[in-house]
């Protein structure tokens, strides 16, 4: 039996497990749905608890567990996630979406940070830093103060390697969201950690994405029925992993994922990036001299599931409406129905249909909202001087041939769109561990398809892009002005 690689991918709303063998051919892969509780408060939560069982649920049903014999890992980033003095791990984890801090709040908070906090962090502050959860404890963990803690975890992933291995560890890439992380210096930043009222006892070990935490503990082994002592690395962040699962790890290189939000992203030289800038700037997971420049937007394929609920219809029969007249009119979709994280940062904004007619039917409103994510990514991709030629589109909410064309016409460029978008995660831990493991490279993007632009469409779309722009900087006006 052939070395296996057993990559855990512990996303916002499913956690996979991928099964490749030594030369990159995924053998299986699994999920098992996980569930966020969001309240009025702005909380957004999930049970690091329920991201254990899902990774028991998704092993077990794995054909074969023989032959594994390292395990790698990636997920969601940005989240809070408190340990107790004794290290376990406290209440429920707190999301990068979690929203209970008001802008007021934040901007008490800001001005208790350095004034450089940009030039050390690579980032303007955002309201998602885990920073400012940390330093309003309280608000996110009231059984346990701050000084009390035994330690935080900022990555999903994370939290699963504690129980793998019974270690806190943390790759750069997802230091770097917390707020606390030096990006030129590569390490938890001294001066960030007395603004938050942390300790460096409290925050885990910083490793590369390579490197190997530690070997397979036996109780954890016996729950997943692997053998105890296999190493399990670190890996990286789902926004790195997925850079380098779409082959855009090199400089000048960009991609674009579509999962229920969405971002488009690229690698470049640390010293080109020159942050901090609008868009992210994130530590490459292995290389300090590089970044990923990173754009988040908050809603992708959370506008069709909206749309769904909204007109009662399954999302593959308003695709099915969209693509039976894929030329004819339809409104305008401003996809800001959670506010905007990036290209601007705008709690306040929201969506809208602009020229509405009573003849547009939910194909109508289909085609919409295709295009108006496929906007908010040249929108993005724009902001962030990103290169956009040819573009590699990853993700579940890449998969529709509609949503491809609707991309290939905004940007005038071709879509590269791989079979397996939804593993590509997955496949960049394994580009990342092949290495070390010394497991065959894998081939860049095989098993992908091309989409045309097509001329004629194109040019239409550059025309209603510049209304979106348009409409988007009233929307943000209209925001100001409703209660």
């Amino acid at each position: 039996m052939s070395d296996r690689l057993l990559i855990l991918d512990v996303g916002s709303s499913a956690l996979k497990a991928v099964l490749f063998d030594s030369d990159a051919t995924v053998l299986a892969s699994l999920s098992h749905p996980l569930t966020t509780q969001t309240r009025q408060d702005g909380s957004v939560e999930q049970a690091p608890s329920q991201w254990w069982a899902a990774v028991e649920a998704a092993v077990a049903q794995l054909p074969s567990r023989a032959g594994i014999t390292a395990i790698g890992l990636t997920g969601s980033m940005q989240n809070l996630i408190t340990l107790s003095a004794a290290g376990e791990i406290v209440g429920p984890a707190a999301l990068y979406s979690d929203r209970r801090l008001g802008e007021d709040e934040v901007e008490t908070l800001r001005a208790r940070l350095p004034g450089d906090y940009g030039l050390r962090t690579g980032n303007h502050l955002d309201p998602a830093h885990t920073i400012l959860k940390l330093m309003r404890l309280e608000r996110f963990q009231p059984s346990l103060s701050l000084e009390a803690a035994g330690g935080f975890l900022f990555g999903a992933k994370d939290a699963v390697i504690r129980r793998l291995t019974g270690r806190s560890v943390i790759d750069p890439t997802t230091a770097t969201t917390s707020g606390l992380y030096n990006l030129v210096q590569g390490s938890w930043d001294e001066a960030l950690l007395s603004a938050a009222g942390a300790a460096l006892r409290q925050m885990p070990q910083v490793l590369a994405a390579n490197a190997v935490v530690g070997p397979l503990a036996r109780e954890a082994g016996e729950a997943l029925g692997l053998p105890a002592g296999i190493p399990v690395y670190n890996g990286a962040g789902d926004g790195a992993a997925a850079t380098w699962g779409a082959f855009a790890d090199a400089p000048n290189t960009a991609y674009a994922y579509l999962g229920t939000t969405g971002w488009v992203a690229g690698t470049m030289a640390l010293a080109d990036a020159r942050p901090p800038r609008e868009s992210y700037s994130l530590a490459d997971p292995i290389d300090g001299s590089r970044a990923i420049v990173i754009t988040p937007f908050l809603c992708a394929g959370a506008a069709l599931d909206w749309l769904a609920g909204t007109t009662s219809l399954p999302v593959e029969s308003l695709l099915e409406r969209a693509a039976a007249e894929q030329d004819g009119p339809a409104p305008l979709f401003l996809p800001y129905l959670f506010g905007e994280r990036s290209p601007f940062e705008d709690r306040a904004v929201r969506g809208a249909f602009l020229g509405l007619d009573r003849s547009h039917d939910a194909g109508a409103l289909c085609r919409a909202v295709l295009e108006g994510i496929a906007f908010a990514v040249r929108h993005n991709l724009e902001a962030a001087g990103l290169p956009s030629q040819p573009l590699t589109v990853i993700g579940g909410g890449a998969r529709s041939l509609l949503q491809q064309r609707f991309l290939a016409d905004a940007l005038n460029q071709t879509m590269i769109a791989p079979a397996a978008s939804r593993e590509m995660p997955a496949l960049g831990i394994y580009r990342m561990l092949a290495p070390e493991l010394g497991f065959t490279p894998a081939q860049p993007l095989a098993d992908s398809h091309a989409v045309e632009a097509t001329p004629a469409r194109a040019e239409k779309a550059d025309a209603r892009y510049r209304s979106y722009r348009a409409a988007s900087d009233f929307a943000r006006a209209l925001a100001r002005t409703m209660p």
